[in-house]
Formats: structure tokens, sequence, C-alpha cells
């Protein structure tokens, strides 16, 4: 589930920064296509925080504060990037790009996480 979300937020933020690549460049095409990140984050966050508490469940309250911290000090980390490369007048194509890659590291992510799982189920 945690890799249908993060396609689905993929899928908006690709077509969106392709829009305005080519000229698209819209607050209702901007806010539209985010939609899909909500409905992948909606998809990805709870799936995610069960995964993590479910590993060692002793430990859920560990796993909880610091997939918490992660969470937090992650879009704290990003918004301040965010800040640097987004200028007045720049319209939305950096901001959309951004997150394009963004939510692109956290699909691949999930895929290795995935690959690597079946890899040790293997062994």
């Amino acid at each position: 589930m945690i890799q249908v979300g993060a396609a689905v937020a993929a899928l908006g933020l690709v077509v969106a920064t392709l829009l305005a690549v080519i000229g698209y460049d819209s607050a209702l095409l901007f806010f539209g296509f985010c939609a899909f990140v909500g409905l992948g984050n909606g998809m990805v966050i709870p799936n995610a925080s069960a995964g993590m508490l479910s590993v060692r469940p002793h430990l859920a309250g560990t796993a909880s504060g610091l997939g918490s911290f992660f969470m937090i000090g992650g879009g704290a980390a990003l918004s301040v990037v965010a800040g640097v490369v987004i200028k007045f007048g720049t319209g939305s194509l950096s901001l959309l790009m951004l997150m394009t890659v963004s939510v692109l590291l956290g699909l691949f992510s999930a895929m290795f996480v995935v690959w690597r799982e079946r890899q040790l189920s293997r062994s």
C-alpha cells in the first residue's frame, strides 16, 4: 500500500510538473494535482507508521518517537530547501520540481525496502 500511495503522489506531481514545464502554470492545476499528493500521503503515512511500529513491538514507543522525529525533521529540512530554491516570481515550477524529487525519493526508498525484504526472506 505504501508503494501504491507513493506512486499516486508521484503520478500527480510528475503530470503537474510536465504541464508547468510546457507552460500550463496556474493555481488550479497546481492545487488540483496536489490532491494526488494528499491521496497518496493518506495511503502512505498510516501504513508506514503501522509498519515501523510492528517491527519490534516491545520498542513501539521508541519507534513512534523516532518516526515522528524523522517526519517533522524531514519536513523542516525540506521547507528550508524550498525557501532557498523558490524565489518570488518564479511560479510553481521550482516547488513542483522539489516536491516531485522528494516523492520520487520516497517511492524509490519504499521499493528498495520491499526488494531488500524479499532478498532477506530468500536467505
